[in-house]
């Protein structure tokens, strides 16, 4: 029913529209979810990341909250998390399903079959979980994906994928510091990533911020990206 109320406000000219509504809806729950167990599920992950021996580390605006807000940013309901590349394993796909999260969709690039990030839930509440690589001059780096230029994602999925872009960082180490009594881990060098990700201002709040500012702060275009769901 869903794919059939697409391909009508396709042809209708409606998508967009329709689509902003559902993501209001999604959001209002979302939200709600977030605000119940937001700390909670940041506890479940890293809880499950220590049973593999890998670093989770607060990513984007988790960390920008983290850093700035001493908690949560208010207008951000969704948990950003990272972890090096190296890290990614089975074994903390599985420690994550036994913490009580399902696995929601990957992403990865098309050409290479990289995989970019995996996205979870938990009681209602989304997290993030981005790849760290390593480029050639030493940084770190992920990809993000973003909206096609004009069709609706399953559309796109099963073409042309989607853009994305490249999001780099000083290489650092990480250190465990204490986010609204949760140990988790942090870059030791969280004023230069967050300096990196959104500039020398990152202190002032911008409830506006979008996926549109990543991309005008992007140091270069990225890949064509896909989703699979699991």
């Amino acid at each position: 029913m869903r794919e059939m109320i697409v391909k009508l406000a396709t042809f209708l000219g409606l998508y967009n529209r329709l689509m902003k509504i559902d993501n209001r809806l999604q959001a209002r729950r979302q939200n709600k979810a977030f605000m119940k167990y937001g700390l909670e599920a940041l506890n479940e992950a890293v809880a499950a990341a220590n049973e593999c021996g890998g670093q989770l580390f607060l990513a984007f605006g988790s960390l920008l909250g983290a850093y700035r807000e001493k908690g949560f940013i208010p207008f951000d309901f969704d948990l950003d998390t990272g972890i090096l590349a190296e890290q990614r394993s089975e074994a903390l796909q599985e420690a994550l399903q036994r913490h009580g999260f399902s696995h929601l969709r990957q992403y990865y690039i098309g050409s290479t079959g990289r995989v970019c990030e995996d996205k979870f839930d938990y009681k209602g509440v989304h997290i993030d979980i981005h790849y760290f690589y390593k480029n050639q001059e030493g940084n770190l780096y992920c990809d993000l994906c973003l909206p096609h230029e004009s069709k609706p994602w399953r559309e796109a999925n099963a073409s042309d994928g989607f853009p994305s872009i490249v999001r780099t960082c000083p290489d650092t180490t990480f250190s465990v510091h204490d986010f609204l009594g949760v140990p988790v881990y942090m870059p030791d060098k969280s004023k230069e990533w967050l300096t990196a990700l959104y500039g020398e201002n990152f202190m002032t709040p911008n409830p506006k911020w979008s996926m549109s500012d990543h991309k005008k702060r992007s140091q270069s275009l990225g890949e064509r990206m896909y989703r699979r769901s699991l």
